[in-house]
Order: C-alpha cells, then sequence, then structure tokens
C-alpha cells in the first residue's frame, strides 16, 4: 500500500515538474543570465549623490517669504497634508519645493512668493547646460507626458509632464526635466540602457506597460515565484528518488540513457537545492501576503517622530537668517525645514556633501552637528512607551543588518535596541535625524530569506572580493546549465508533440479520404 501510494505521488511529482518546467524553463534561464549583470548593473537610476554634487547653491537673499504664508495660498492643501518643504536654486532664484502626503508638489519663488510656473523648453535646456557645467552641447528636446521604459514606476508621476533632453556627448544620454519642479529626477545613457535589457529588465520583469502597473506586476511576479516554487519542489523530489547508484561506476548516479535526461538529472541534483532558495528568495522579495513589516516609520511613527505634522510656522528663525549662518562657513545646496521631538530644525546639505542641522525655534543660532543620545532616546521611548530595557550603541561600521555593497550608507549610526515582544532596533544617522532603518524578528528573517539567499550577502563573504563574485559566478553557472538542459528537454518534447499531432493528422486524412472513396465507389 505504501509503496503504492508512493508510485502515485511519485507520477503526479513528474507531472508537475515535467509542465511546470515547460512553461518556465526559457523564463528560467533569462533570470538566471541577467544574474550575471545583475551582480554589477542594476536599472539606471540618477543618484543622490551625483544629483547633489551638480546642484547649484542657494543664492543668498536678504529675506524670504514665509513658507506658512504660500501654503495658505494653495486651495487643495491644507498644512496638515504638508509632506516636505525644501529650499533649492532653480535657474539662479531660490524656490520653496513643497510635496504634499499624496505626492504632489508645489513650487513657489522664495523671495517674492509667487508659483514658479511650468518649465518651458528653453527653460529646461538651461537646466540641463547648468546640471552638466557645459561640458556637452544639447541635441534635442522631446516632451513627456507619460511614464516611458526608463520611468517605469508610479514615483515617478508627480514629476509629469517633463522634458528629455538628449545631449551630444557621444553616449546617447538622456536627462529628464520635470515642467512641475525643474528638477532633473532621471539620466541614461546608451551603456545603461544596454545593460538595463541584459540585467534588471528581465530579472525584475520591468517592461514599462507592465511595471506601471503596480500591483499587476506584483501578483505576475509573485505567481511566477511560486509557481517557480512548485517546480523546483518538483524536481528536488524527482532528483532524489531517480538516484540508482551504479556499481561500476560510483560517480554515475542517474537511470536515464539518453543524454539530456542524464545530465538534466545531474545538473538538477547538483544546482537544484540554490536554484530552489534563488526562486524562493525572488519570492520573498515582493514581500508576498505583506507577511514582513516595513524597514521604514509608518506615517503614525513618523508623525509621533517629528512631534506632530510639519508645521511651518513652529520655524521662528528664517530659512534666510540660517542661510547666512551656513553660508559663512560653506554654501548650501539644498536647505529642508525638519521636525523632530516637536521642535523645528533646518538640515543643509552643503557644497561638500555633508549634512547639517540648525535648531530654527529661535533659542539657538548655532548649526548642530549632532543631536544628543538621550534625545534619541526619549523619542524611541515615544514610539515604544510601554517598552523597557532601551539600549543605544554607536557603530562605526556595518553589521548583519545595516549595510551597502557600495558602502555609501552613512556611518557613523546610532543602533537603539528594544526590549519589547519584537525585539524592535533602530538604526539612526544622527547627523540628520532620520530613521534609516528598522527592524524586528520578522523583518530580520525577511532579511536572511531574501537577501541571504538571493544576494549572498552573508557576513564573512559579502565583503570579501573576488571571493563572493567567484561563487555567485559558479552557483549562477550551476543554475543556467539546470534551466539549459530543461529548455532542450522542452523543445524535444514540442517537437515531440508536434511529429505526433501531424501524424494523427496525416492518419484521419488518410482515413477521410478511404471513406470518401468507398462512398464513390459505392
Amino acid at each position: 500500500m505504501a509503496k503504492k501510494r508512493l508510485r502515485k505521488i511519485t507520477k503526479w511529482m513528474l507531472y508537475v515538474h515535467r509542465y511546470t518546467g515547460f512553461a518556465l524553463s526559457l523564463l528560467f534561464l533569462f533570470w538566471f543570465i541577467s544574474g550575471f549583470v545583475m551582480m554589477y548593473k542594476s536599472f539606471p537610476y540618477l543618484s543622490k549623490s551625483e544629483s547633489l554634487e551638480r546642484t547649484a547653491s542657494i543664492p543668498g537673499q536678504n529675506a524670504f517669504v514665509e513658507s506658512s504664508a504660500l501654503i495658505e495660498n494653495i486651495a487643495d492643501l491644507d498644512k496638515e497634508e504638508v509632506h516636505s518643504i525644501e529650499i533649492v536654486s532653480l535657474l539662479d532664484r531660490p524656490v520653496y519645493r513643497m510635496q504634499s502626503k499624496k505626492g504632489d508638489f508645489h513650487c513657489f519663488f522664495a523671495d517674492t512668493g509667487e508659483q514658479v510656473p511650468s518649465v518651458d523648453t528653453k527653460e529646461a535646456k538651461q537646466i540641463v547646460d547648468d546640471f552638466i557645467k557645459g561640458e556637452y552641447t544639447i541635441k534635442k528636446v522631446e516632451p513627456l507626458d507619460k511614464l516611458d521604459q526608463w520611468t517605469p514606476r508610479t514615483r515617478f508621476l508627480p514629476y509629469l509632464p517633463a522634458y528629455k533632453v538628449y545631449l551630444e556627448d557621444g553616449k546617447g544620454t538622456v536627462c529628464y526635466v520635470s515642467s512641475v519642479t525643474g528638477e532633473i529626477f532621471q539620466k541614461v545613457n546608451c551603456a545603461d540602457k544596454i545593460w538595463a535589457w541584459l540585467g534588471a529588465i528581465p530579472h525584475w520583469i520591468y517592461f514599462k506597460d507592465l511595471r506601471i502597473q503596480t500591483q499587476l506586476w506584483r501578483d505576475v511576479v509573485v505567481g511566477l515565484s511560486i509557481l517557480g516554487v512548485v517546480m523546483c519542489v518538483a524536481g528536488l523530489y524527482m532528483g532524489i528518488v531517480r538516484v540508482r547508484r551504479k556499481r561500476q561506476n560510483q560517480f554515475a548516479f542517474s537511470p536515464y540513457k539518453k543524454v539530456w535526461f542524464k545530465w538534466h538529472h545531474y545538473t538538477g541534483f547538483t544546482f537544484g537545492l540554490i536554484t530552489f532558495t534563488w526562486i524562493l528568495s525572488g519570492l520573498f522579495s515582493m514581500n508576498p501576503w505583506k507577511w514582513s513589516p516595513s524597514r521604514s516609520l509608518s506615517e503614525e511613527a513618523q508623525f509621533h517622530w517629528q512631534g506632530g505634522s510639519l508645521s511651518p510656522e513652529w520655524f521662528i528663525i528664517s530659512p534666510s537668517e540660517a542661510l547666512r549662518t551656513f553660508n559663512e562657513r560653506q554654501a548650501v545646496r539644498v536647505l529642508e525645514f525638519i521636525q523632530f521631538g516637536g521642535r523645528p530644525y533646518y538640515r543643509a546639505t552643503l557644497s561638500d556633501g555633508a549634512t547639517r542641522l540648525f535648531q530654527a525655534d529661535g533659542n539657538s543660532d548655532q548649526w548642530t552637528a549632532n543631536l544628543s543620545n538621550e534625545a534619541y532616546l526619549n523619542q524611541i521611548q515615544a514610539l515604544h512607551p510601554e517598552a523597557t530595557g532601551l539600549q543605544i550603541a554607536e557603530l562605526t561600521d556595518y553589521d548583519a543588518y545595516y549595510y551597502d555593497k557600495h558602502r555609501t550608507r552613512p556611518l557613523p549610526v546610532l543602533k537603539v535596541d528594544i526590549n519589547d515582544s519584537a525585539n524592535t532596533s533602530y538604526y539612526i544617522n544622527p547627523k540628520t535625524a532620520e530613521v534609516l532603518l528598522r527592524y524586528e524578528d520578522t523583518s530580520r528573517l525577511n532579511r536572511w530569506l531574501y537577501h541571504g539567499l538571493h544576494s549572498l550577502d552573508f557576513p564573512g563573504l559579502f565583503f570579501r572580493r573576488p571571493l563572493w563574485d567567484i561563487v555567485v559566478i559558479i552557483l549562477l553557472l550551476g543554475g543556467s546549465s539546470v534551466s539549459v538542459t530543461g529548455l532542450v528537454l522542452t523543445g524535444k518534447w514540442i517537437k515531440r508533440k508536434m511529429r505526433r499531432s501531424k501524424r494523427l493528422s496525416l492518419t484521419k486524412y488518410a482515413r477521410q479520404s478511404l471513406v470518401n472513396r468507398t462512398k464513390t465507389y459505392r
């Protein structure tokens, strides 16, 4: 009875692996081949560091119009709905750039309070020319009214309509300029596009018409990943039950005599487990069914962290006064309005990329390098009023949860551990008063199930180059070999089906011809 049940299970596993493999073998091959590219090239985005490096300093002014007065003039924006306020330079004029919690931008000239009109073609050219410091000439400008392949995410929607400004730089560079904010929000060249088509686009299924429909895209990726997990489980089962040790050759264990079946068994048995873990971790990358909490502060937690909604009227010291104080040392490129613990601060990004805080409630006229650890502990305690045993430590190097393969994440950071039911931890940038990451037990588990299994970013391996590269390349080659042998078997199966269908069609035709001739003779 047990053997009969086992044979039935094996039969069903064979069918599951065969037909899911037929459906997914080509997709798996694309995933593995694009994985080689993803080791070194991701989807192209204009980095924040490059954007800040090329941003012009805010021109000094004697006085700015109060931002609170400007918000009152925005008909569809309540002050409770303001998400962020910052001052930047736009064509040598200071500009308030305000964003609502819905993502909409509202821009005003800080020196006059007038609303910034939509950027035209001439101004878009000037903005790009200032950005590239006049290094290249501009080839042409095209309007952009909807998301394209290089802006496929809904976070780009508030920047539209926009302009695509093509440069004569020999690289095919295109800068995307928002007509709403005057900001360059994307930059790609021909090399970026080629690498994306070889890597990120097939790997993440980042095809524009699908990606811009966020929920549909998520459902497609999750569905394919689940189907891939089922295929791998069935394949691992079949690989194990089909093992047949041969006395004459201890390394031969496959019962198959046909070459491609045999090599699919060998490669699947050797690399099937890593293939399974990669597909499973790819599934967890989508956080299906929202089982793992976000590593960012929720809207409610951000409200408590700030000490209320962002309130421009709390900023007693004007931004022009703060700018004069900063400019005595370094020019300011971005001046942000932030709140922490119910107190207002200006956060300035300086010309050297450093960030400084300036207390704006009138109790101090000095910029602040860092807030006290006690201030952060008080705010964490406010987020977790019932928690006890808060511990804070300064990290001068990355740990297993706060890290970056390009080593661009800021250091040092403060890590606050809380003795609560979820063992919550916060990573805080003391120079900006920002919570960079938030971890709970489930998000830690997701970190290992996703990044650990997918990128092999295990401590002791991830930063040991080229050891990490060698290990990942070998495993990708193994996964590719499994996919290639599966794809060949799929092709052979399709050919057999086509030949069989053709034979059946010929047989049916011959029978019908015989019937017709018989009727004629009668």
